[in-house]
């Protein structure tokens, strides 16, 4: 699973970041689609590496359901306050951080299809 992980990170990066330089030179030197882009597939990792973590640090433990729901509610409620802020702000565009977060949700999918097929 570790090693999944990591080729999960990786490819997210090697994915992530020249679509990100593409897409300026496509906006017309739009930097705020590319920053949100940026901001959308570390967001998707980071999401991946929460998820992670808790799962581990829960594994075994008492009533496990619940606080992997706490812990869920709060991951969210942090992704959500950074991007409310990011808009206030007029830093990032919506398309933008769809683009970076559906990327790492497909790599995601892709190696969990891969590692399902190896098992089975």
């Amino acid at each position: 699973m570790e090693l999944m992980i990591q080729r999960i990170y990786r490819q997210s990066i090697f994915v992530i970041i020249p679509l990100s330089l593409i897409s300026i030179f496509l906006t017309n030197w739009d930097w705020r689609f590319s920053l949100s882009i940026l901001i959308g597939g570390f967001i998707g990792i980071l999401n991946l590496r929460g998820i992670v973590w808790s799962v581990r640090s829960l594994l075994g433990t008492e009533k496990a359901q619940t606080k992997m729901m706490v812990l869920s509610m709060l991951r969210l409620f942090v992704i959500f306050s950074i991007l409310i802020i990011l808009a206030i702000f007029n830093v990032i565009k919506a398309y933008g951080l769809l683009i970076g977060f559906t990327v790492v949700f497909i790599i995601i999918v892709k190696e969990g299809l891969i590692a399902a097929k190896k098992g089975a």
